[in-house]
């Protein structure tokens, strides 16, 4: 039988308590949680915030992590939720650092590093860039686990002048995480976390807000940061070459059994932020960068999509004749696309859906019946 502490008893509503443990409980509690507490009461350090925290812990501790992972998730969108409305920054290090600590536990290394790094951030904002140790959990994790010291400092010193330079943005540890090196990313993932990509929906909704406004520079990093978060992906931005800018250059890294084992260990991404679809040309320009550098696959982000969708005409019959040419994949992320996965749709389902299309010339018809 479950105990629970008295502490926690006086804390989290009856209801909720009641619910915690039947086997089918995780979605009725992350709703009574949600009605229960509004999105100020969980943005700082109140009671509220620390019942919810208690609840994902009880899963936790009754060994269901993925539910804990689920309750956690809620708790973290919750306060950005609070965020957005605000205007101001709240720490969320607490549901990152146990995020870390559930997906370490079922074996997830990749995602858990991931959390790591974002609690992190929202330490080094808190601590105006001088973590002390005896006050969290992210110095213990990262240096008793491999990483220097030095590098751990520098990290924190890092994202504290970051902030101070972009107070709006840093409100998401999600955007300090792409500014800073990438020489934490030193795990292989796990085969079961090679299907998971967990995306923080108000950051991307915050980088679709900059379309059409920031010169292409929004949609690079929307691009950058969703394949980022694909365990086992390492995304470079803004790289350049002796002739050719490279918007994203995506690394395949790890073992997988779907469609990725068919693209290669290396990507290109092109990012056309235009108030018009892209034309036969951008897409023939990107194909001779995809053969100059030996690349298998690309994906292009049009705001507007490509010329010639509605008839399989122009650049979008282009995209079936350098396959069938050259053995090279092209697919296409327009904005529609990019809102889908701010509603939650999976990444990795929608990368398979496109790249199976261009391979196989299927019609969405066909896509669409077969889901």
């Amino acid at each position: 039988m479950l105990q629970i502490p008295p502490e926690i008893k006086a804390k989290v509503p009856k209801g909720i308590l009641k619910l915690l443990p039947m086997q089918d409980s995780a979605v009725k509690v992350r709703n009574a949680l949600r009605r229960a507490f509004t999105p100020k009461q969980v943005a700082g350090e109140t009671d509220q915030r620390w019942a919810w925290e208690q609840c994902g812990n009880i899963y936790k501790q009754l060994g269901r992590p993925y539910e804990a992972i689920f309750i956690l998730e809620a708790l973290y969108e919750r306060m950005m939720e609070y965020q957005d409305q605000a205007r101001k920054r709240v720490h969320k290090g607490v549901p990152l650092f146990w995020l870390y600590d559930c997906h370490r536990e079922i074996g997830n290394p990749v995602l858990a590093k991931r959390y790591l790094m974002l609690a992190l951030a929202e330490d080094a904002i808190t601590d105006k860039g001088r973590i002390v140790p005896a006050k969290t959990g992210t110095y213990h994790r990262c240096v008793w686990y491999g990483m220097p010291e030095d590098k751990y400092k520098e990290y924190a010193s890092r994202v504290w002048v970051l902030t101070k330079q972009h107070r709006r943005v840093s409100q998401f540890p999600e955007w300090l995480l792409q500014e800073v090196d990438q020489e934490w990313m030193t795990e292989q993932p796990s085969q079961s976390e090679t299907l998971l990509c967990p995306i923080n929906p108000y950051f991307v909704r915050f980088l679709l807000d900059g379309l059409g406004k920031s010169k292409g520079k929004s949609l690079e990093r929307l691009a950058h940061y969703l394949l980022s978060c694909i365990a086992g992906c390492r995304a470079r931005m803004r790289l350049r070459s002796r002739s050719t800018d490279y918007d994203v250059l995506g690394v395949v890294e790890g073992a997988f059994t779907d469609f990725r084992s068919e693209v290669g260990r290396y990507f290109l991404c092109e990012c056309k932020d235009w108030t018009s679809p892209a034309d036969f040309s951008a897409l023939a320009k990107f194909c001779r960068v995809l053969d100059s550098t030996k690349t298998k696959f690309g994906i292009l982000f049009s705001k507007n999509g490509i010329t010639g969708t509605a008839r399989t005409t122009d650049a979008e019959r282009e995209l079936l004749k350098v396959f069938q040419d050259r053995g090279v994949v092209i697919i296409v992320f327009t904005e529609a696309d990019l809102k889908q996965l701010a509603r939650g749709a999976n990444l990795i389902t929608m990368l398979r859906e496109k790249y199976e299309q261009v391979r196989f010339d299927l019609t969405l018809g066909t896509a669409r019946q077969n889901r």
